[in-house]
C-alpha cells in the first residue's frame, strides 16, 4: 500500500492539442508548492407540482482548481529550455498587448499525485485536462521563495491517460 505526500505532487503543462497528455510528453514541468482540484455536478430538479419529495437528474459537470508554483529561472537558459516556464505560463493571462486572452491561451495540464517520472511509477493517479488560467497572483515575502498562485477552470472533459 502506497501513501503519497505533497512532496510527490507535480504539475505538468503540455500543448492542449497533443494526443498524449502524459508527463513524459509534457513540454514544461513546474516546481510546485501545492495544487487542488474540485469537480462539481449540477443537478437539475425534475420535481412535479403533485409530489412532496424533490427529484433530480444529473446535469453538467464542471471543475476548477488552483496551484501554487514556485517562481524560478535557471541562469543562462534560452526561451526553449526548461526553467523559463513562467514566461509561457504567465503569458496565458498576463498580456502585454491589447489583444486579450483567446482560445490559443488554453493549456493542457496534468496533475500528478504519485511519484515522479522515471521512477518506475505508472500514471494511474494522474489527472489530465485542458484549462484556462483564470487568475494569477505573484507573492513575494522576505526570506521565502517567490511563488505564483494560479486558479484555473477545466475546459471540456478530463483526458483519459492510457497506461504505457
Amino acid at each position: 500500500m502506497a501513501f503519497y505526500t505533497g512532496r510527490t505532487g507535480a504539475l505538468y503543462l503540455f500543448d492542449d492539442g497533443t494526443a498524449d497528455p502524459t508527463p513524459a510528453a509534457a513540454n514544461k514541468v513546474l516546481k510546485l508548492r501545492d495544487w487542488s482540484i474540485e469537480t462539481s455536478l449540477e443537478l437539475l430538479e425534475t420535481t412535479t407540482v403533485d409530489t412532496a419529495v424533490k427529484a433530480y437528474t444529473p446535469g453538467a459537470v464542471s471543475a476548477t482548481g488552483s496551484a501554487t508554483v514556485l517562481y524560478y529561472r535557471r541562469e543562462g537558459t534560452t526561451s526553449t529550455e526548461p526553467g523559463t516556464q513562467f514566461d509561457a505560463l504567465l503569458s496565458k493571462i498576463m498580456k502585454t498587448t491589447t489583444a486579450g486572452v483567446g482560445t490559443a491561451d488554453r493549456v493542457g495540464m496534468t496533475l500528478r499525485v504519485g511519484n515522479t517520472p522515471g521512477s518506475g511509477s505508472d500514471i494511474k493517479d494522474d489527472i489530465a485536462f485542458n484549462a484556462y488560467i483564470t487568475n494569477a497572483s505573484m507573492q513575494v515575502s522576505t526570506g521565502e521563495l517567490t511563488s505564483v498562485a494560479i486558479q484555473f477552470t477545466v475546459d471540456g472533459p478530463f483526458r483519459e491517460l492510457v497506461q504505457a
